[in-house]
């Protein structure tokens, strides 16, 4: 389930989703900062409290979402993996420090700012025009008052203040764009060495005294954890329901119940999308500026441009670049109306949403489509036996039970049915058995037996299982003599890479001394070799992969500074990069988006500069936290 949430977690509609997550929060309110009688204090910031109440109010908030997100399929340990108590509080955090700050420095909001703001509200307005009885209707709706959602306001108005005062100074010059898109759109060609720790493995020598001096101060990290070994029995359903016949009666009424939900295709769009981020509620001018981009950006598509080059370029969700099947009702219905209207190849105008502006490219649609019953004829008698041998095997495995209570042996079992019989090799609690098709309930199920003891029927996804415990083993520390070659092995790869890095400093001090690496690597027998050419924005080095300590565009390598200024390292390799060639980025094409990339870049400028301040106001807070609230479920 875990894996579900991270494979649905990069879809641009989840997140898109998540945003919205946000946009409730914004909006709708965190609850009251006042200080609630009798209720304990989840955090102090500079002496000022958030509630338990307030703080369970907001992270119930959060959880209802979620779970409306994932209809259902939201688990706790999924909840645990979120970490979401930890966000909520951070963001509780960050805004009492923020309204704090925004005192300090006098920063007011007015009623006339406030209801001009909550005028603007679209879900406020009818007609476009404010309406106080939809407004109170919205209210009632998320059980606010309008004194809570009016406070509320005010502190999200104060921020919003406190955010101009600290992003409206900050600027950038037509130069410096130009700079950092001449510098991030040139094309180079690196010189680089390779020296691999194995290469030098024939040169170290290790004592015996040093392995076992490892072995001493790092006997807990050789720990190895409990396990079992049990017997089983496996239920298979296939084989339970191979043996069970189906009339065409049943196959007919197995797909009538579910033509409309199994064997109905609806109409699909594969879409792909740019994003232009836009907070809801924010700053009508700023909205507009990022929409009027959003319009220049759809007439370069619609001019004939690559979309995915104007994803990579523009879009604010990475995501974007990859299509996406989607069906109705997968998508918050402004998408989803642009999205099924579209032809294949067609490109969407801008649709405005919570989250910003986005721009739709249909690549290709598939019409709606219900099967025919001798299409699906095959698969529905598969699934037919798949559901009554597992209404078989739920018996047969119940009566089997009763059977090993009363002594009948495992294997005799598993021989008068004809299905498997097995004994495990040792396994530990987290470590999956290939064997078998529901490991985590299988290893749960085996660690909670007691020695001999037979286990109720745990269920797999196709079959069931019957298990007893055959051997328990208690984690122990290994014997030095059992240890020692591994002990060995990783002193002498860590002393090899030792090596290659002394090989490698050298060969770089040689190298800023002569100035020729092709030289240098014949004179030391090292192959030179070539990344080939690649932009400066790219986000690995052709060849080499991404480093551990640098951006590709942060390799300080020209024709003025030819050879590199350190060594780079990756997975037990040393690298020495020295330049060979560049050419020059498309001026031409920078004149054409000079403006989209100016406001781009000042976005990017100042929200480094809020990130920036925040993280100050953090370092002089004090703040203090109850850990016990970050570790409840």
């Amino acid at each position: 389930m875990l894996d579900f949430l991270r494979q649905r977690t990069r879809s641009w509609v989840i997140k898109f989703l998540l945003g919205i997550i946000v946009f409730v929060f914004v909006l709708w309110g965190v609850g009251s900062y006042m200080r609630e009688p009798g209720v304990e204090a989840v955090a102090h910031i500079n002496g000022e409290e958030v509630s338990q109440s307030q703080f369970e109010a907001q992270y119930q908030k959060i959880i209802d979402v979620y779970r409306e997100l994932f209809k259902g399929s939201l688990t706790p340990e999924m909840i645990k993996s979120l970490n979401l108590r930890s966000t909520v509080l951070g963001e509780l955090i960050q805004r009492k420090l923020l309204l704090q700050e925004a005192r300090r420095l006098g920063l007011e909001v007015s009623d006339n700012d406030l209801m001009d703001a909550i005028s603007q509200v679209p879900d406020f307005q009818v007609n476009g025009r404010f309406a106080k009885e939809r407004y109170l209707q919205a209210l009632r709706s998320k059980r606010l008052t309008p004194g809570q959602f009016e406070l509320e306001q005010k502190e999200l108005l104060t921020i919003q203040k406190l955010y101009d005062m600290i992003q409206v100074p900050v600027y950038i010059t037509e130069a410096e764009v130009r700079d950092r898109y001449r510098l991030e759109q040139e094309n180079v060609n690196f010189y680089f060495l390779r020296l691999s720790a194995s290469d030098f493995l024939t040169q170290v020598k290790i004592k015996e005294e040093e392995i076992k001096n490892a072995y001493e101060r790092n006997r807990e990290a050789y720990r190895e954890p409990a396990k079992v070994q049990v017997e089983y029995v496996s239920y298979p359903f296939e084989y339970f329901g191979s043996k069970l016949g189906m009339t065409e009666k049943e196959i007919e009424e197995y797909y009538q119940s579910r033509v409309k939900s199994r064997f109905h295709e609806p109409k699909s769009v594969r879409i792909r999308h740019i994003l232009l981020r836009a907070a809801a509620g924010g700053d009508p001018k700023e909205r507009e500026k990022i929409r009027v981009q959003a319009e220049k950006i759809l007439q370069q598509a619609r001019a004939g441009k690559d979309f995915s080059e104007l994803v990579r370029e523009f879009s604010e969700d990475p995501q974007g670049v990859d299509a996406q099947w989607m069906t109705q009702g997968q998508m918050p219905p402004p998408l989803e109306k642009a999205a099924f209207g579209l032809k294949k190849g067609e490109v969407s105008n801008v649709v405005e949403t919570p989250l910003g502006y986005f721009i739709l490219k249909a690549e290709d649609i598939k019409e709606e489509k219900t099967k025919a019953l001798k299409e699906v004829r095959e698969e529905i008698v598969r699934s037919l036996k798949t559901e009554r041998g597992r209404s078989e095997a739920a018996k047969a495995i119940d009566a089997d039970r009763e059977k090993a209570f009363s002594g009948v042996d495992f294997s005799l079992l598993a021989k008068e049915r004809g299905i498997p019989f097995k004994v495990t090799p040792w396994f530990s609690r987290a470590e999956p058995l290939s064997e078998v098709d529901s490991a985590e309930e299988f290893n749960k199920a085996a660690y909670s037996l007691a020695q001999k003891e037979i286990s109720p029927a745990v269920e797999g996804p196709k079959a069931y299982y019957l298990m007893r415990l055959k051997q328990r083993r208690e984690s122990f520390v290994p014997s030095f003599e059992s240890v020692r070659g591994a002990i060995e092995s990783r002193l002498k790869e860590a002393k090899a890479f030792e090596l290659a890095n002394q090989k490698g400093t050298s060969l770089l001090g040689e190298l800023r001394k002569e100035g020729d690496i092709r030289k240098l690597a014949a004179q030391h027998n090292v192959p030179l070799m070539e990344t080939g050419w690649f932009t400066r924005s790219a986000p690995e080095i052709p060849k080499v992969g991404a480093l551990q300590e640098v951006k590709p565009g942060g390799l300080p390598l020209s024709s003025l500074q030819p050879a590199a200024d350190r060594i780079y390292t990756q997975k037990g390799t040393v690298y020495i990069f020295a330049f060979k060639e560049s050419k020059g980025a498309d001026m031409e094409r920078f004149e054409k988006e000079k403006q989209q990339l100016m406001e781009k870049t000042l976005a990017e400028k100042r929200q480094k500069a809020l990130e920036r301040y925040l993280e100050l106001l953090k370092a002089k807070a004090r703040i203090q936290v109850q850990p016990a609230v970050l570790e409840q479920s």
